[in-house]
């Protein structure tokens, strides 16, 4: 498998907005990093070694060095990171601090992915985020002044009662910093968190979808001025700056898996996924109980997920990638040729920035049945 993605399912506050796995409850660290360096050893007979590390979650930066230095002794006997490969560690502005940076740098890891979301403090209370916008300036410099040259910044855009003004400022300020990547996401109110819990309260306003397209759009071109590659619909960063690790993911390629809630891949055919619960998790990884489930996907439900992933990058669906299918995806995707939120070249299928917020609608288009291939596989 190329990458190794490990989901470290701890934050310190629970974030309005956020739906992914995670525990606020941080006693159950140490055992957890006990169990993790046990799936490693149980997962160890997968192919290795890797060309990336991905630790994300939840908030990895809250890891003690410690507990960090166990993991990594771990994987490095288990899975090993290739010379030179990328080793990224998701982390919080307020947890960037030169001990850590400096504690993280020993441990091999090459590249930050900062959860900023926004530099402007009413913004963060509003998240309910730990750090405010000084923080993450502070961070940020204190971890190119550590030596990490390759650091990613996340933004959200299409907050409620905001303007182009405001997203134009925040992705100033991350420019201003001189970091080389960007991950931006629209706003989302997802089931079971306090944000739509507030808006059905009508505590706060639901997020306008014309806001976030028109911050989305004015994003992309900007970066294209600044000289940047918006490679992604989430995505962009500057030439030879690219996250490796979900590049690869994008494209298809194997990884493995680890901690409660995490993926897996064998690059062919198989999907497996951890048991989304701490305590589960730590009951069951070791012993006769699976935490884990697995799957075979079908030939349409590869071709599916092709679809999906490959749109949302700047090369687009490559025909070679669905077979026989292309001449279908051509007549179940001319409107969007002819509206211009498709271009058609020789070889992919590429959206452009219009057609892109709109990928998810445009792919799901363009999916095949169940036993829909038939005899266009021979």
């Amino acid at each position: 498998m190329a990458g190794l993605y490990l989901h470290v399912p701890y934050c310190r506050k629970a974030c309005h907005y956020c739906d992914f796995h995670f525990s606020t409850q941080l006693n159950t660290l140490p055992q957890m990093v006990e169990k993790l360096q046990v799936e490693a050893k149980l997962r160890s007979e997968e192919p290795h070694p890797k060309q990336t590390w991905y630790w994300g979650g939840g908030s990895p930066s809250v890891l003690p060095f410690a507990m960090a230095q166990e993991i990594c002794d771990s994987f490095s006997n288990n899975f090993p990171l290739i010379s030179g490969g990328e080793f990224t560690l998701e982390a919080n502005p307020e947890d960037l601090s030169h001990e850590a940076l400096n504690g993280w740098k020993t441990l091999g890891v090459n590249r930050l992915s900062v959860g900023i979301q926004s530099f402007v403090d009413r913004r963060l209370q509003w998240m309910n985020r730990s750090h405010s916008g000084q923080d993450a300036r502070d961070g940020i410099r204190r971890a190119q002044d550590a030596g990490i040259a390759s650091i990613s910044v996340d933004l959200i855009y299409g907050l409620p009662d905001t303007s182009l003004g405001e997203w134009q400022d925040n992705v100033g300020e991350a420019l201003a910093l001189g970091v080389p990547h960007l991950s931006t996401y629209a706003l989302t109110v997802e089931e079971r968190t306090a944000l739509h819990q507030h808006i059905r309260r009508g505590l706060s306003q639901a997020p306008k979808e014309d806001r976030a397209i028109e911050d989305f759009l004015w994003l992309r071109s900007q970066l294209r001025e600044e000289g940047w590659e918006p490679y992604e619909l989430s995505n962009a960063s500057l030439p030879g700056y690219r996250s490796r690790h979900n590049s690869a993911y994008w494209s298809g390629a194997s990884y493995v898996g680890l901690g409660p809630g995490a993926h897996s891949f064998d690059g062919t055919s198989v999907r497996r996924w951890n048991v989304s619960n701490n305590g589960q998790y730590l009951r069951q990884v070791g012993t006769s109980q699976s935490w884990f489930e697995e799957e075979q996907l079908r030939p349409e439900e590869l071709v599916n997920e092709q679809i999906m992933t490959q749109l949302r990058r700047m090369e687009g669906l490559l025909r070679t990638s669905v077979g026989a299918y292309a001449s279908t995806l051509d007549n179940l995707w001319s409107t969007y040729i002819a509206q211009g939120l498709m271009i058609q070249t020789a070889n992919a299928w590429v959206l452009s920035d219009e057609g892109l917020f709109l990928s998810d609608r445009i792919a799901m288009e363009g999916f095949v049945a169940a036993g829909g291939l038939g005899t266009l596989e021979a």
